[in-house]
């Protein structure tokens, strides 16, 4: 089963990256990340404030251009529906414990799960296997996090915090080009996941549009 699950994600992530027109390289097995940095982890929300998040517009750039890290650089990774994804720590704005107090907004995408107060500020929370289009929503998923973006006011619902971890750069399969996926910078070899543009990201949550665009 835990093969079939590996070849799985492989397939998902190299469907993703094909538009690189890259050559498929061999994938190593899994390694374990190491135990996640408890202060990552933030109290859970308490205020409730009713107001609609305003949402500032996005200039249009046609140029792309993907993460600039340093040669070793250090990502959190998380899990949701079984798969696992990348963040570097450099666009991480926080981690918060998810709870059942969101402010469901009219009007929004099925991918939009409503708004969440934490010290008098809103932030969107997306039911991230909505948006990815992976077949389930939050509805059958049991989000315990979400994750903020960068300092913009979007979180990403996951299911498990699996750690951080230091990584070389030649350790991702990087993208070379914007393709249908900017939001995707490339892929972790080891782990067979994505590694997440947070920037791109935002700017299609900014826009309203899902993973396909």
């Amino acid at each position: 089963m835990k093969n079939n699950n590996n070849d799985a994600m492989k397939n998902y992530f190299d469907s993703m990256l094909r538009n690189d027109d890259k050559p498929n390289e061999e994938s190593p097995e899994f390694a374990e990340p190491s135990e996640l940095n408890e202060q990552l982890v933030f109290s859970s929300p308490t205020i409730n404030i009713q107001k609609e998040l305003e949402i500032e517009p996005v200039e249009k750039d046609d140029e792309w251009e993907n993460l600039v890290v340093a040669d070793q650089f250090q990502v959190l990774f998380f899990e949701l529906n079984h798969i696992t994804f990348a963040i570097p720590l450099t666009d991480l704005g926080g981690i918060y414990h998810l709870t059942d107090s969101l402010n469901f907004l009219m009007g929004k995408p099925e991918w939009f799960r409503g708004v969440m107060s934490y010290n008098e500020r809103l932030y969107n929370i997306v039911d991230t296997s909505s948006w990815l289009q992976l077949g389930r929503n939050a509805t059958d998923l049991n989000y315990t996090h979400f994750i903020l973006l960068g300092d913009t006011a979007w979180g990403l619902s996951c299911e498990k915090l699996l750690g951080t971890e230091n990584l070389n750069r030649d350790q991702i399969r990087w993208r070379d080009k914007k393709g249908s996926r900017p939001w995707l910078a490339g892929m972790v070899k080891q782990k067979m996941c994505a590694l997440i543009h947070a920037k791109e990201l935002v700017k299609l949550l900014d826009q309203g549009m899902d993973i396909r665009g």
